[in-house]
């Protein structure tokens, strides 16, 4: 009789298992519902410990909406005792929550968890967005894809966000994450975003090395978006730098038959022109730049300094002449250079230019031509 005894009550136990949780667990939610978080953390800890909580779903269900009602509350409050009852408290919610919905075979509790996800993901946007205005960004990286994950949930059946993908590129970028950073960019490269988006891929795809999909991202963004300039100049430049200015004019060139009006592409034109020597055709450019943009003050010096270097040439080839006729007229030439390079000089001096760079490129050339007095007017006027 016993031995019979014991077997009972130990039957008898087990059997009292599910109800007395099922006590608890209404406990915990009457202590989240008064505001009692610690306590009820006490609770929700308790039921979620142990072996067998890996079986009971609503255990994880109830730790998450807990974790999740105190980090809203303290948010709201400004009171950290609430929304750091667990240290990274949203993760706990998060983590909570797919244990329940993976313990969940019969995917019961999907139409209940629906509305706490999407109050998780607005949640961990908010939280990705502060982290990123102290500039924490691997903590706002993690907070974004966090707010990515919740959204690809399929049944929640939300609608993509690309400010969310957009913004959690932008932390990826700065953590300097560059393959998470390439992996959003180019997402939002192909759904043609922002002509932003695309710069951001050129200069991550950079950043690996990878230059041939740099150059590839801003020769598709050129053809993606109507308003291209800044991608335009970008790839001019890389070009350029790549030793390859043939392709970087003819980038220019069609930018400027489509937009024949944008001064930005004369002078960018110039510019080219200007660093492969190719002077006369440089100043043309110049001269088309300055009649869409008269205020643009680096035209005027960049006109100076074509007519500067075209001056100089004529001197050097004097050098290696030897009829005395043919060295007059190249002097002439030289000086008919130089007195055109300091009209442009002293049309961009008028301006009064206060933008150190311009200053530092009129005395510079100033210099060059012997004009020490203009030097050091063009100097005390920008102490």
């Amino acid at each position: 009789m016993k031995r019979v005894f014991i077997l009972l009550i130990l039957f008898s136990s087990c059997s009292l298992t599910a109800p007395l949780k099922k006590g608890r667990l209404i406990s915990l939610y009457h202590l989240i519902e008064i505001g009692k978080y610690e306590d009820a953390k006490v609770v929700a800890d308790e039921l979620v410990a142990g072996d067998d909580s890996l079986r009971w779903v609503n255990a994880w269900y109830a730790r998450g909406y807990l974790c999740q009602t105190a980090y809203r509350e303290g948010i709201k409050k400004n009171d950290a005792k609430l929304y750091a009852l667990y240290p990274d408290q949203l993760y706990v919610a998060w983590d909570s929550y797919e244990k329940a919905r993976t313990l969940d075979k019969a995917q019961r509790m999907e139409r209940q968890l629906t509305p706490k996800y999407v109050l998780l993901a607005n949640d961990f946007q908010d939280l990705g967005i502060k982290k990123f205005t102290r500039e924490n960004y691997q903590e706002a990286l993690r907070a974004f894809e966090h707010a990515l994950q919740i959204e690809q949930l399929p049944f929640l059946s939300l609608q993509p966000d690309t400010v969310l993908a957009y913004n959690t590129a932008l932390a990826a970028y700065e953590s300097n994450d560059w393959p998470k950073a390439i992996k959003y960019l180019k997402h939002l490269h192909k759904l043609r975003f922002s002509e932003n988006a695309t710069h951001l891929l050129y200069s991550a795809n950079l950043m690996t090395g990878d230059s041939a999909a740099a150059e590839k991202a801003l020769f598709d963004g050129i053809g993606f978006y109507d308003d291209h300039e800044d991608l335009v100049f970008l790839l001019a430049e890389f070009l350029v730098q790549d030793s390859r200015s043939d392709q970087a004019l003819e980038v220019i060139n069609k930018a400027i038959a489509e937009n024949p009006e944008n001064a930005k592409y004369f002078y960018n034109k110039g510019l080219i022109l200007q660093k492969v020597g190719s002077y006369d055709e440089a100043i043309d450019a110049y001269r088309n730049a300055l009649s869409l943009d008269e205020e643009n003050l680096m035209v005027l010096v960049n006109l100076a300094t074509c007519y500067y270097n075209i001056g100089v040439a004529y001197e050097e080839s004097t050098l290696k002449l030897s009829r005395n006729q043919v060295v007059k007229k190249e002097r002439a030439r030289s000086k008919k250079a130089f007195q055109l390079a300091m009209h442009w000089l002293d049309s961009a001096l008028a301006w009064q230019p206060n933008d150190p760079e311009i200053v530092s490129r009129l005395s510079n050339l100033y210099i060059a031509m012997g004009k020490t007095d203009k030097t050091k007017m063009l100097l005390r006027d920008n102490e």
